[in-house]
C-alpha cells in the first residue's frame, strides 16, 4: 500500500501502519514534526491508508 507524501513521493507501508510509523520510517523525529492531511493537523497515531496525501512540517524551535 503507498500514500503520497509532499516532497517525498509515494511511499510503501504495511497494513496496520500509523502515521508515527511513516514519520520514524522516514527518519524524522514525530516530536518535531506537525503532520497534515488536508492542510488539517492529524493525530501521529491515526492509521494509514493507501492512497493518503500527507504533508510533513519540521518544527523549528529556539530562544
Amino acid at each position: 500500500m503507498k500514500v503520497n507524501v509532499k516532497g517525498q513521493g509515494e511511499v510503501e507501508f504495511e497494513d496496520g501502519m500509523s502515521i508515527s510509523d511513516l514519520v520514524e520510517k522516514l527518519d524524522y523525529h514525530k516530536d518535531s514534526v506537525i503532520v497534515l492531511k488536508d492542510d488539517e493537523p492529524t493525530p501521529l497515531d491515526e492509521d494509514l491508508e493507501d492512497g493518503m496525501s500527507l504533508k510533513i512540517i519540521s518544527v523549528v524551535s529556539g530562544g
